[in-house]
């Protein structure tokens, strides 16, 4: 079954994707609450292409992490099927945390497209994976639940303090740490791929 998981504004570049990836099932990414436009874009596609199964799913429009982890859910509900992002319409919060849940579980993404307001041509994006070690995954955790002391890190990893250092400054470099050592919502995201 063809899925596409896409964010929507006025509808115009949703209903080139379906035109072009003839999906079955349609989930729309939504901010809460669900204003007039989208509501009745939402009401337009399903008028013009009522064979096809829709479902809405709820985010908080600022909500990077929250917005992955609902593509996360959707994503391994819909494993094994062929699976397209769509990102042209709605906030570009809304479009990133799309886009982010889909690094995290790229193997089961098939593609992620962007189209062209102006010729509505589809733009295909890289999709690339967010992966880290198992340590570094398991330092990020214990960065997030608040263990900061270096020796106490290292003890629980089976690994040296010089060692952890290096990840540390790694994971800072990458983006998943901020400066002061306090995980950012990217390594939230690449957290969740573990939950």
């Amino acid at each position: 079954m063809k899925i596409l998981i896409s964010t929507i504004w006025k509808g115009t570049a949703v209903i080139q994707a379906i035109k072009l990836f003839k999906p079955q099932k349609v989930y729309f990414i939504v901010d809460e609450p669900l204003e007039e436009t989208r509501r009745s874009s939402i009401a337009m596609i399903k008028d013009l292409f009522s064979e096809i199964e829709y479902q809405q799913v709820s985010a908080k429009i600022y909500d990077i992490v929250g917005i992955s982890k609902s593509v996360i859910d959707i994503i391994d509900k819909e494993k094994g099927n062929k699976i397209t992002i769509h990102i042209s319409e709605g906030r570009k919060t809304m479009s990133l945390g799309l886009l982010f849940g889909a690094y995290v579980k790229r193997k089961s993404v098939d593609a992620a497209y962007y189209i062209t307001e102006e010729t509505n041509t589809p733009i295909k994006l890289p999709l690339v994976e967010l992966k880290l070690s198992s340590k570094k995954v398991i330092l990020l955790e214990k960065i997030k639940k608040g263990l900061t002391d270096i020796e106490k890190i290292s003890k629980q990893l089976d690994i040296k303090p010089a060692t952890v250092y290096v990840h540390m400054k790694e994971l800072r470099d990458e983006g998943f740490l901020d400066d002061k050592n306090q995980i950012t919502e990217m390594g939230n995201i690449v957290l969740l791929q573990n939950n």
